[in-house]
């Protein structure tokens, strides 16, 4: 019996130490932002997770929203930050819910040698290690030159902007002008402006083109949701096939009629290989590699290493690769 006892106590203490060995060697990456579930965020947190065992780490994801817990988001999002910090953490991914409070828990960072690597909302006046974000006027760009080519750099060109004047729609739209206008003596604009409503972007399409008696070349929307409204406003005058219509932002509404070849294009940001890309600049911190950037942006005080996620165009040719992120359009084809 004695020999027995001595032979499970150390099969147990074998096991308690290889469980606590494979914790501490564990390299764990924090990732906070403040909600989960549009689906360019649902993702990029499965990419990164996907990565998680070819590079031995594991993924702390945090969405300050999900747990629909009723507190101010700022507190709630210090108070999971620090409790990520406590767990470990080697490295930060931070998209900030706004507010001041973020600052405090950098400078905790800070002091336990935790780097911070931002996403998508770039922090003013604080030393992070670098910025990920989406070139949302290089979205724009893209989108006019498919168009420019599209028509034979001539034609008049309908713009469809987002009433609201949010920032990342500000830029879209800067990068569609500056790329319209480099062909001002050639191309006419037609500017138009819309809340996210398809409805709404198919009444001002719908008028345009009454207006124009249909001679508008191609329709550039800032949004997929205009897009979708100006789809459906081509479809309404039976125009598909002459005026070309192109989006932001590969909607799910706005893949379908590309994989139906009524809409001709749709710019996507690529949100999975985004996080393939937040992943490796999360590596690259552990490893104390350079952090590879694009672009150092400036908030007049404070340069910060940004680097712009890849974007793709989806057409009626390569409208497969949405699979990842619109899996029910390919169970409706079925």
């Amino acid at each position: 019996m004695t020999r027995l006892y001595w032979i499970c106590l150390t099969i147990l203490i074998a096991m308690v130490f290889a469980g606590c060995s494979g914790d501490t060697s564990t390299i764990k990456i924090g990732v906070s932002i403040p909600e989960t579930t549009a689906p360019v965020y649902t993702l990029m947190k499965q990419a990164m997770i996907d990565g998680e065992k070819d590079n031995g780490v594991k993924i702390l994801w945090n969405g300050v929203r999900d747990a629909g817990i009723k507190q101010n988001l700022a507190t709630l999002e210090t108070q999971q930050i620090r409790r990520m910090l406590d767990e470990g953490i080697r490295v930060l991914i931070l998209k900030p819910v706004g507010g001041q409070n973020v600052y405090s828990i950098l400078k905790e960072a800070e002091r336990r040698n935790v780097p911070v690597i931002t996403l998508d909302r770039l922090l003013v006046s604080i030393n992070v290690r670098g910025h990920i974000a989406v070139d949302e006027t290089g979205l724009g760009e893209a989108a006019a030159q498919y168009v420019i080519k599209k028509i034979g750099y001539k034609g008049n060109v309908l713009v469809l902007d987002e009433s609201t004047g949010a920032e990342s729609f500000r830029n879209i739209s800067l990068g569609i002008y500056r790329a319209l206008d480099r062909h001002s003596d050639q191309i006419r604009v037609h500017s138009r402006t819309s809340p996210l409503d398809a409805d709404v972007a198919l009444d001002l399409t719908d008028r345009v083109l009454k207006n124009y008696a249909g001679n508008i070349q191609a329709i550039i929307a800032v949004d997929s949701t205009l897009a979708v409204g100006a789809v459906r406003g081509v479809q309404l005058h039976e125009l598909a096939d002459q005026i070309v219509t192109v989006g932001v932002g590969a909607g799910e509404e706005a893949c379908r009629q590309i994989m139906f070849k009524q809409h001709d294009v749709e710019v996507d940001a690529i949100p999975y290989q985004r996080g393939q890309e937040v992943l490796k600049a999360a590596l690259d911190a552990l490893n104390d590699r350079p952090f590879s950037f694009d672009v150092e942006l400036s908030d007049g005080r404070i340069l910060t290493k940004t680097k712009f996620s890849p974007i793709r165009l989806i057409t009626p040719a390569n409208y497969s690769v949405v699979g990842r992120m619109w899996p029910n359009l390919f169970e409706d084809k079925k």
